[in-house]
């Protein structure tokens, strides 16, 4: 937990807006995922769909002012899981989150457009050596969504979010189960942020 928060810190201070953005924020969602997976296990290919729910915790920064600024969000996922069932799962994500005008001439209401790039990892610990090998895959995040006032501090967020992630070639088992797979991903989620 201490690496995913030092992580978290490291990513926001590499905004390229970091010094006009004084504003922080901190949140948690709740969100139902499907995927599309396509894996091919030593060349036989397998489609199968899940559905998945997930927490996720968030901290952000504001790029502008705190009510209707921009945003970017560092993102780590509970619950997810791996595209290969009983491995270790770690799963975050960087994200833009573009600020619109309200079409409901009301700062209660602000619609979002979202990019995003995520990364996943799992690892496999040989029960010989007690090494672990470890495996990655990389994606983009494109989504809408809405922000809801609730006072000056807590706001809602309502959304729906479409992905993309493509996973390394895996070799599992001491080399027995070779294993490529991409994901196609639809979230709809709702969350609650705290602005400092």
């Amino acid at each position: 937990m201490k690496k995913i928060i030092a992580l978290s810190i490291c990513s926001i201070s590499l905004f390229p807006i970091h010094a006009n953005a004084t504003e922080l924020f901190v949140g948690m969602e709740q969100s139902h995922k499907k995927t599309n997976n396509k894996t091919y296990v030593n060349n036989k290919m397998d489609k199968h769909n899940k559905s998945l729910n997930i927490s996720s915790l968030k901290l952000g920064l504001f790029n502008g002012d705190k009510q209707t600024g921009d945003r970017y969000e560092f993102i780590y996922n509970f619950g997810d899981e791996d595209i290969v069932s009983g491995l270790d799962l770690v799963d975050v994500a960087i994200q833009y989150n573009y600020t619109l005008p309200s079409l409901l001439n009301s700062e209660l209401y602000l619609p979002y457009l979202r990019l995003g790039a995520s990364y996943s990892r799992v690892a496999e610990k040989n029960p010989k050596s007690q090494k672990k090998t470890k495996y990655d895959a990389y994606g983009y995040i494109l989504g809408l969504g809405t922000y809801y006032s609730l006072n000056k501090n807590l706001e809602f967020s309502l959304g729906f979010d479409y992905g993309y992630k493509k996973w390394n070639d895996i070799t599992l088992y001491q080399g027995t189960v070779n294993v490529f797979a991409k994901e196609k991903i639809q979230k709809s989620y709702i969350g609650l942020n705290y602005l400092f």
